[in-house]
């Protein structure tokens, strides 16, 4: 009895699981879209029905073309793109609570028909209404596809883990082993001016993931300083630099924060958006005790600015602002190759304090010693 009783769950839990994995295709009409103001419609587009969007940047996050109804939370998600030529992006949003936070996978239009550009495809969380793109430098590859021709992409999510491919289905173009919005699930939706067609969704169908989160690959660097003391940002005009009497003083609030994945002491996640047209500051702090007088290399990222002292004496400023002359390799991105700094350690106790403004996007920074030995941090 009870062996007729297992095999009777069994096929239970089998015949769920198939119909779980069953693919559903999004038909091309007003029934199962919603455009939110955005200037779209369906048409016929290279024997595909589709929508055209043609819904530009400065729209972006604000008029998003959403499937109704459909709540997305790990699986496989194909679909057709074809960026328009004046485009500069084309994205999918996924996971979505409201325009204000998503996961996002998005095409740079720029480098179409640029298989190597390692920024054609990127990932980056929108989180309080921050795109963290400018803090996910690694989430970032290189894609082949081409501008007004279909191609055809796939998203394979399950839990924290992304695999995107981009017309090659064998080989995924962009892996991401732990994203950043930490959502669970949500709604699916696009912008950015193209047309998209061949929309399905494969529920629960993850080839290739498994369960959880995947590895960080700095994850046994100790070099990475991932331990900080942070402050409460401030106002601070734009242009200005810091004088003396803006250095926290004895009595200054401190709180823990810790480097997240890659190292990346995220300021966006505690700290939210700074107002358009502003600029803030916020100090971050870490001791390193050296047991001997020694010399060594920082090799540092961040985003916008910083200003850093080492036992309250000017040791290393720099902007790294997107677009402009002063922007770091890789391409505005916060990344420990933006710069190199000499920190000429005492024996004991040593102190690097780090102001860093921001009224861009992201806002952080990474830090990782050239050798940890006989170092404490």
């Amino acid at each position: 009895m009870r062996h007729y009783q297992s095999l009777f769950l069994f096929l239970i839990c089998r015949c769920l699981s198939i119909l779980s994995a069953q693919q559903i295709e999004i038909p091309f009409n007003a029934s199962a879209w919603e455009f939110n103001g955005a200037d779209s419609e369906f048409v016929t587009y290279q024997n595909k029905p589709a929508i055209r969007i043609n819904t530009g940047v400065g729209d972006a996050g604000k008029q998003i073309v959403m499937i109704k109804e459909h709540i997305f939370k790990n699986g496989t998600i194909d679909f057709y793109v074809a960026p328009d030529k004046d485009s500069r992006f084309t994205s999918i949003r996924f996971r979505q609570q409201d325009e204000r936070n998503a996961e996002h996978v998005y095409l740079r239009s720029l480098w179409a028909d640029n298989p190597k550009a390692n920024s054609a495809l990127q990932y980056a969380a929108i989180v309080d209404g921050i795109n963290y793109w400018d803090l996910s430098h690694e989430y970032q590859s290189g894609a082949d596809f081409s501008i007004s021709k279909w191609n055809h992409v796939r998203l394979v999510i399950r839990d924290q883990q992304l695999l995107a491919y981009v017309n090659n289905l064998t080989t995924p173009a962009l892996y991401i082993p732990i994203m950043d919005g930490n959502f669970e699930s949500g709604s699916i939706g696009f912008e950015g001016k193209a047309w998209i067609a061949g929309l399905t969704i494969t529920p629960n169908e993850t080839p290739g993931l498994t369960a959880g989160k995947g590895y960080d690959p700095i994850y046994n660097d100790s070099r990475y300083l991932r331990d900080w003391m942070v402050g409460e940002p401030e106002d601070f005009a734009p242009g200005r630099e810091p004088l003396p009497e803006d250095l926290p003083g004895e009595n200054a609030p401190w709180n823990q924060i810790t480097a997240e994945r890659h190292g990346i002491v995220n300021l966006s996640r505690p700290f939210g958006a700074t107002p358009a047209g502003q600029r803030r500051i916020v100090w971050l702090k870490t001791t390193i005790t050296a047991k001997e007088i020694q010399r060594r290399r920082l090799d540092f990222g961040y985003s916008d600015e910083v200003f850093a002292y080492l036992d309250g004496k000017p040791l290393y400023q720099g902007k790294n602002l997107y677009f402009t002359p002063s922007m770091k390799a890789p391409r505005g991105r916060a990344s420990i190759e933006n710069a190199s700094i000499d920190l000429n350690l005492q024996e004991g106790e040593n102190e690097l304090l780090i102001g860093v403004t921001n009224f861009f996007f992201g806002w952080g920074i990474v830090a990782r010693l050239d050798d940890s030995v006989g170092l404490k941090y």
